[in-house]
C-alpha cells in the first residue's frame, strides 16, 4: 500500500510539474507573441520612416534640380546681359568717336572758311585804306597844281621874266618828281603791308595745318591702339577657340555642351544609385540575419521555458524578465527617437519652404545652404541612429551568445533529465510488474510472499531515494 501511495504521490507531482511546464510554456508563448507584435510595429515604423525619407530625398533631388536649372538660367542670362552690355558699350564708343571725328572735320572746315573770310576782309580793308590814301594824295596834288596854276597865272599877268619862269618850271618839275617818289614810296609801303598780310594768313594756315597734323596723329594713334586691342582680343578668342576644340576632341573632358553635362550628371547619379543599392542589400542581409537570429533565440527560449518552466530559478526568471523589459524599453526609445526625427524633418520642411521663384543669387545661395544644413543634420542623425542600432545589435549578439551558452547548459540538463525520466519509467514499470507479481504470489503461496514485500519495499525505497536525489534538478 505504501508503494501505491508513493506511486500516486509521484504521479501527482508529475502532473503538477507538467501543469507548471504548460503554464511556463503558455507564458513564454504570450511573451513571444508580444515580442512579435512589437517587432511588427517596429517594422511598420521602419517602413514608414523609409517611405518618408525616400519622399524627402525625392523632394530634395527635385528641388536641387530646379535650383541647378535656375542657376544655369541665371548664369546664361547674366552672360547674355554682359555680352549685350559690352556690345552696347562698344557701339556707343564707336558712335562717340565717329561724332567726334565728324565734329572735328566740320570745325576744321568752318575754321578754314573763317580764316579765308578774315584774310579776304583784311585785304579788302587794306585795299580800301590804300585807295583812300591815294585819293587823298591825288586830291592834295590836284589842289597844289591848281594853286600853282593860279600862281602862274598871277605871275604871268605880272609879266615875270623868263628866268623866273624857268626857275618856277624847275620847281614844279622837282615837285612832280617828289610827288612821284612819294607815290612810289606809298606803293612800296602798300606792297609791304600786302606781303605782311599774306604772311600772317600763311602763318595762320600753317598753324591750322599743324593742328590738323597733330589731330591726325592723335587719331592715328587711337586707331593703332584700337587695332592692337582688336588683335589682342582676336588672339584671346583664338586661344579660347583652340581650348574649346581641344576639349571637344578629348573624350574624357566634360565639355561645354548641355548634353555632356547631363551625361556626367547621369553617370554620377548612377554611381550613387549603385552605392545605395549595395548599402541597401547589405543592410537587408544584415537585417534578415539579425531577424533570423532573434527568431531562433525566441524559439529556443520558448522551448527552454516550456521544458524548464517548472524548475527554473526565480532569480533567473526575474533577471530574464528585467532584461526583456529593458530591451522593450530600448526598442520603444528607438522608435520614439525615429518618430521625433521624422517629425523634426517634416516640421523643418514645412517651416522653411523653398520658394518657386528665386529673385536673386543671394536667396538662392541661402536656400541652398539651408537645404545643405538640413541634409547634414539628417545625415548626422541617421549616422547616430545607425551607431545606436549597431550598439544594440552588438548587445543583442552578446545576449544571443549568452543565451546559446545557457541553451547548451540547458540542453545538457535536458539530456540528463531525459535519462533520469527513462530510468524513472523503467523503475516505475519494474514496480508495477513487481506489484502485480506480488499480488499473484500472495494468492498462490503465502509462505513465498513473506520475503517479497520486504524486497519490494526495499526496491521502492531505493527508487524513492533516487527520485528524491534527482527530482529537484
Amino acid at each position: 500500500m505504501a508503494a501505491v501511495e508513493e506511486i500516486q504521490l509521484l504521479r501527482s507531482q508529475l502532473k503538477e510539474r507538467e501543469e507548471q511546464v504548460h503554464q511556463a510554456a503558455q507564458a513564454g508563448l504570450d511573451l513571444l507573441n508580444q515580442q512579435m507584435e512589437l517587432q511588427n510595429r517596429l517594422d511598420e515604423e521602419r517602413v514608414e520612416m523609409t517611405n518618408a525619407l525616400e519622399a524627402l530625398e525625392q523632394d530634395k533631388y527635385s528641388l536641387q534640380k530646379e535650383v541647378d536649372l535656375k542657376t544655369r538660367m541665371l548664369e546664361s542670362l547674366q552672360s547674355e546681359y554682359d555680352c549685350l552690355k559690352t556690345q552696347q558699350k562698344l557701339q556707343l564708343e564707336e558712335q562717340q568717336e565717329h561724332l567726334e571725328r565728324s565734329h572735328s572735320f566740320t570745325l576744321n572746315d568752318l575754321h578754314n572758311k573763317m580764316l579765308r573770310l578774315q584774310s579776304a576782309l583784311d585785304e579788302s580793308q587794306l585795299s580800301e585804306k590804300q585807295l583812300k590814301h591815294k585819293l587823298e594824295v591825288q586830291t592834295e596834288a590836284l589842289n597844289n597844281k591848281m594853286e600853282e596854276l593860279q600862281a602862274l597865272n598871277e605871275h604871268g599877268q605880272r609879266s615875270m621874266t623868263s628866268e623866273v619862269m624857268e626857275v618856277q618850271i624847275k620847281i614844279m618839275d622837282l615837285e612832280t618828281v617828289k610827288v612821284e617818289l612819294e607815290q612810289t614810296l606809298q606803293e612800296s609801303q602798300d606792297k609791304e603791308q600786302h606781303l605782311e598780310l599774306t604772311n600772317r594768313s600763311l602763318q595762320r594756315h600753317l598753324e591750322r595745318i599743324t593742328e590738323e597734323k597733330e589731330d591726325r596723329e592723335k587719331e592715328a594713334i587711337s586707331w593703332f591702339n584700337a587695332l592692337e586691342k582688336s588683335r589682342e582680343m582676336n588672339r584671346d578668342l583664338q586661344i579660347q577657340l583652340d581650348q574649346v576644340l581641344q576639349q571637344a576632341q578629348d573624350p574624357n573632358s566634360k565639355g561645354n555642351s548641355l548634353f555632356a553635362e547631363l551625361e556626367d550628371k547621369r553617370a554620377e547619379m548612377e554611381r550613387q544609385l549603385i552605392s545605395i543599392k549595395v548599402q541597401y542589400q547589405s543592410l537587408q542581409k544584415q537585417h534578415v540575419f539579425s531577424k533570423q537570429q532573434l527568431q531562433r533565440m525566441k524559439v529556443q527560449i520558448a522551448t527552454l521555458m516550456q521544458l524548464q518552466g517548472s524548475r527554473a530559478d526565480p532569480a533567473q526568471m526575474e533577471r530574464l524578465q528585467s532584461m526583456l523589459l529593458e530591451k522593450n524599453g530600448e526598442i520603444q526609445n528607438l522608435t520614439s527617437k525615429l518618430q521625433r526625427l521624422e517629425k523634426l524633418e517634416v516640421s523643418a520642411y514645412f517651416t522653411y519652404p523653398v520658394p518657386t521663384e528665386i529673385s536673386n543669387g543671394q536667396d538662392e545661395t541661402y536656400y541652398i545652404d539651408l537645404l545643405k544644413m538640413k541634409l547634414n543634420s539628417t545625415v548626422k542623425d541617421a549616422e547616430r541612429l545607425g551607431d545606436e542600432l549597431s550598439m544594440q545589435r552588438m548587445k543583442s549578439l552578446s545576449e544571443s551568445q549568452r543565451s546559446l551558452e545557457l541553451e547548451r547548459k540547458l540542453f545538457m540538463c535536458e539530456r540528463m533529465l531525459k535519462q533520469v525520466r527513462v530510468q524513472y519509467y523503467h523503475i516505475s514499470e519494474g514496480l508495477m510488474t513487481s506489484s502485480f507479481a506480488y499480488l499473484n504470489l500472495v494468492k498462490i503461496d503465502c509462505n513465498k510472499t513473506a520475503s517479497a514485500p520486504i524486497k519490494n519495499m526495499r526496491n521502492s525505497q531505493d527508487s524513492y531515494r533516487i527520485h528524491k536525489k534527482i527530482g529537484p534538478h
